[in-house]
């Protein structure tokens, strides 16, 4: 479906938002949600105070952003770059990557995961979209899916970064968790390599992977962990990458955090937004939540053969049902999904989603797959 054809958004609230239409619709799409009370209250009290400061003063928000942050994450993770995506931090974490080694064309990365929409990012999703932009960045990217592939890698010292996302397509298009073995195993090459290694964890984090951070479920601190996505309570956008003050001085030295973004990053309504969020997270069992989301879908539709990845399940189409088309169904029922992948439909309820909404849009996927097929079967008879 071109969602460029629908009507525009004009409201929304927890996992439902109405089009220009009038029509309501019940986001699966995963992320935070919408317009959370408290990340809303916070950010029009701080708009009420300062919304937009220089960067050269640093704000009260981002130092207690910063510092509330580096409390939340394991050490040494205590320094943090703070940008206005997610997408825009995982470029500043390979930017800082490649200032540790300036002569490092090799760029190693487990392949099927959703590394952002920006240069990088893009070259990694999707490098046989982007030869031109690979081969213009004068990188060598090695994706890997084992540890065969893994300690076959020649030129270990040419590596200036080493990447992965908790959470995978895989090539049937489920959602599906990393191997632990073969992230411990990266951590190891990384060390040998001397690269650090980049968690993008912005579409992960913050408890949709049955964990508050992604890289949990595998026991390894990253070297930098990139946040985004849900961070601003889909109120505000912020990013940030975070990594340990040893590895931020090797670059910037002594230099502000504060410094190193673009204009607007960091601001105070970002900020403000972030904190509120982590707030919500600390006094709410969230994992456990995006969990006990995934086993509603689990169960509704268990007649098509679900995995599930944490907040993620996964169903397969049933044959003689049109996949290019499903989205668009599903849309005319009021269930906005992401476009199917192959024959596979990956769902994911929204953070603070109401329970009873999500059983209501399982059971419209449910109905909408099971008129499509008596109406193949019918055809077919």
């Amino acid at each position: 479906m071109n969602l460029s054809l629908q009507p525009a958004i004009v409201s929304a609230r927890y996992e439902t938002f109405v089009d220009q239409a009038g029509a309501e619709h019940i986001d699966l799409t995963g992320g935070f949600g919408y317009q959370e009370l408290t990340v809303v209250h916070a950010v029009d009290q701080q708009a009420k105070r300062m919304g937009l400061s220089n960067r050269v003063l640093i704000s009260a928000p981002l130092l207690n952003f910063c510092s509330t942050l580096a409390k939340v994450l394991p050490k040494p993770l205590d320094m943090s770059y703070v940008c206005n995506s997610g997408d825009e931090a995982f470029e500043g974490a390979l930017k800082l990557c490649k200032g540790l080694k300036p002569q490092g064309q090799t760029l190693v990365y487990i392949t099927g995961g959703d590394y952002g929409s920006l240069t990088y990012g893009r070259c990694l999703s999707h490098p046989e979209q982007y030869p031109e932009v690979v081969e213009f960045l004068g990188m060598r990217l090695i994706g890997i899916q084992n540890i065969q592939q893994l300690k076959s890698i020649s030129r270990v010292e040419d590596c200036f970064a080493v990447c992965y996302t908790p959470l995978i397509i895989d090539a049937e298009g489920r959602t599906r968790t990393l191997d632990a073995a073969l992230v411990k195993a990266l951590s190891q090459f990384a060390k040998q390599a001397k690269a650090p290694v980049i968690c993008m964890d912005s579409r992960t984090a913050l408890g949709r992977t049955g964990k508050t951070f992604g890289f949990e479920l595998y026991g390894v601190v990253p070297d930098i962990e990139v946040l985004g996505d849900g961070l601003g309570g889909n109120v505000i956008p912020i990013g940030t990458y975070t990594c340990s003050a040893k590895l931020a001085h090797g670059v910037y030295g002594s230099s502000s955090p504060a410094k190193h973004g673009s204009t607007t990053a960091g601001n105070p309504l970002a900020c403000a937004a972030a904190l509120a969020v982590l707030d919500y997270l600390h006094h709410r069992d969230i994992p456990s939540r995006c969990l006990a989301h995934s086993q509603i879908l689990r169960t509704a539709l268990q007649d098509y053969q679900p995995t599930v990845a944490g907040s993620w399940v996964s169903i397969v189409i049933p044959d003689g049902i049109d996949s290019a088309t499903l989205q668009a169904d599903l849309y005319a029922r009021g269930v906005y999904v992401n476009a199917p992948i192959q024959r596979i439909l990956n769902i994911s309820a929204p953070i603070i989603a109401r329970p009873e909404s999500i059983q209501k849009a399982a059971t419209i996927i449910h109905e909408v797959l099971q008129h499509d097929q008596s109406n193949f079967i019918a055809k077919i008879a």
